[in-house]
C-alpha cells in the first residue's frame, strides 16, 4: 500500500500487552504507524475462564485501544462478533 494512508509499521498489541510504556512504542510514530489489536475467540475458550474475567479482559483491550486513538494513533481493532 502506498499513498497518504500507508503505514510505516504495523504494531501488533496482544491482550496481555496493554502497556502504553511498552518498548513496542519506542521509536513508534502515531502519525506514521498503525496499532493492530484483535479479540480472538480461541483465547477465551482454550482454557476455562469465568465469564466475568473474559468481560474484564475484553473491556481492558477496548479501553486501551480507545486511549491510543485519543492520543492520535490509528488503531485497527477487530472485535468478536456479537454471537461469539
Amino acid at each position: 500500500m502506498t499513498g497518504p494512508d500507508a503505514a510505516r509499521s504495523l504494531l501488533v498489541v496482544l491482550g496481555d500487552q496493554l502497556d502504553a510504556d511498552s518498548a513496542l512504542f519506542d521509536g513508534a510514530d502515531p502519525a506514521r504507524d498503525v496499532l493492530w489489536m484483535a479479540e480472538v475467540a480461541g483465547e477465551a475458550t482454550h482454557v476455562w475462564s469465568h465469564q466475568s474475567r473474559i468481560t474484564l479482559f475484553l473491556a481492558a483491550m477496548r479501553h486501551f485501544a480507545a486511549e491510543r486513538r485519543a492520543e492520535g494513533w490509528r488503531v485497527d481493532y477487530r472485535e468478536l462478533p456479537a454471537e461469539a
